[in-house]
């Protein structure tokens, strides 16, 4: 399973529903305080963006 993050609350240039899947960016996200604005979707298949 991949781990995703989609945005809840805007921030950085994200808006809401943007889906994050570049793996060091979610590291430095979950390590932030915009934690607090994403929400972590687990997926089977990889997405295409």
């Amino acid at each position: 399973m991949t781990l995703h993050l989609v945005v809840t609350k805007p921030f950085l240039g994200f808006v809401r529903g943007d889906i994050i899947a570049d793996a060091a960016k979610i590291s430095q996200i979950l390590a932030s305080d915009y934690k607090k604005s994403v929400a972590r979707v687990g997926s089977p298949v990889a997405l295409k963006g």
